[in-house]
């Protein structure tokens, strides 16, 4: 992960400096520690890699990953207790139209949020797949959306084609949106 995430930072340094200051320093043992103790369960050895590199990105700045924001051990846990509190008090009965591999919850204890918009949309590791699923993969969870999409089949797959998208230009970082975005999505 550390040729992939240097290869990311090249991009930042020479396409969006201010999102390459805005990264974090590693995260600590204990930060790990206790995001997996809040969360309930074991991360990916590919993400605590990335973790070690840049505990996510400090905010400061416009958001990293698809319009979303790369988000810490702190901000994960925020946004896990977020969804785990919604699920209690209005989610327990919405199902969603997941792709196969994706159990058909609105929302999983075992979805670990990587990334937020800050409205409840996020990219998450899927730690809990179906029978058909990969434990591990990547998927969509949009609050007022029902589907749940299989975006990789791991955090590593998923971020080797997000700097892939970076180098082709098909994201690119938009002074007008103050975001790393999808070149098609705002022709």
């Amino acid at each position: 992960m550390n040729k992939e995430f240097d290869k990311f930072k090249k991009w930042l340094a020479d396409n969006y400096s201010d999102g390459l200051l805005d990264l974090n320093p590693p995260a600590t043992d204990a930060e790990i520690e206790e995001l997996i103790s809040v969360i309930g369960v074991d991360l990916p050895d590919d993400f605590i890699e990335v973790l070690k590199i840049h505990n996510g990105q400090k905010g400061e700045a416009a958001w990293l990953f698809d319009s979303q924001e790369f988000l810490s051990t702190h901000r994960i846990i925020e946004e896990f207790n977020t969804w785990k509190k919604l699920q209690i008090n209005e989610l327990q009965e919405k199902v969603s139209t997941p792709d196969d591999g994706v159990k058909n919850d609105w929302w999983n204890k075992n979805w670990i949020p990587f990334t937020s918009d800050g409205c409840g949309d996020h990219y998450c590791l899927d730690l809990s797949p179906s029978s058909t699923g990969t434990k591990g993969q990547v998927i969509t969870l949009w609050y007022e959306l029902s589907e749940r999409e299989i975006v990789a089949m791991s955090f590593s797959a998923w971020f080797k084609e997000y700097a892939q998208q970076l180098y082709s230009g098909e994201l690119f970082y938009s002074k007008e949106y103050n975001s790393i975005v999808y070149k098609d999505e705002i022709e």
